[in-house]
């Protein structure tokens, strides 16, 4: 005969499970209605009563998850950096690949065309994201970010003889300032965009993957010139 302590433990582990299943899915419902969001507009244009509302949630609710704005933007950069990563190592184990510094330059810049919410939330990664969240998020943003960009450094290392130990993960570090920086270019108030569009504007326009792939086959040409 089972005991009722048996019986308790036993429909404790199915309906904990589900309850995760719940916890989680209503987290990912929260950072894709933030996505739709910002997507649309901008990082101080999305409220989280917004998001609360898009979700069919109450605003309390959301922040039972992410206990400020910041929190929910630095989950949502980490969902899609590390998707990205995914993505380029896919891309990098191709049987294709050309494995010269301009194949590479141009891989690693095409990879982001469509990827405009990643790039504008890495332009805001140490100014804005992490400024109000917590130690241990913010350790675990790190310490994964970490071992992804020691994995694909070690990649590029073994692929490119050029590049010296470490230097794999320096280009990915070179990457992400080169992003911010062309993001942030690239991306000009309407006003702006107006002034651009005169023919004589051209050199002040960014064309953020032509910008990058050129930016980046410049930096790989000089460390295999050495």
């Amino acid at each position: 005969m089972v005991s009722n302590l048996s019986a308790k433990e036993g429909r404790a582990g199915p309906l904990r499970a589900r309850k995760d299943e719940d916890k989680e899915a209503r987290r990912r419902l929260l950072l894709d209605e933030a996505l739709a969001l910002y997507a649309a507009t901008s990082y101080a244009q999305v409220k989280m009563a917004d998001v609360a509302e898009r979700a069919g949630l109450a605003k309390g609710t959301v922040f039972l998850y992410f206990p400020t704005k910041e929190a929910l933007f630095l989950a949502l950069l980490e969902d899609l950096l590390f998707s990205w990563f995914e993505r380029l190592e896919a891309r990098l184990a191709s049987p294709d690949a050309a494995w010269t510094g301009a194949w590479l330059a141009r891989t690693v810049a095409q990879s982001l065309e469509g990827e405009t919410p990643l790039t504008r939330l890495l332009a805001l990664l140490q100014t804005v994201l992490e400024q109000n969240v917590s130690v241990e998020q913010a350790r675990r943003f790190k310490e994964r970010l970490l071992e992804a960009l020691s994995r694909t450094g070690a990649t590029l290392e073994a692929k490119l003889s050029f590049l010296r130990p470490g230097e794999g993960a320096r280009f990915l570090v070179h990457l992400h300032a080169l992003v911010t920086g062309l993001r942030q270019m690239a991306d000009v108030a309407p006003v702006a965009r107006e002034v651009l569009a005169a023919e004589h504007m051209a050199p002040l326009r960014v064309d953020f993957t032509a910008e990058l792939t050129a930016a980046l086959t410049t930096l790989l040409r000089g460390l295999e010139s050495r």
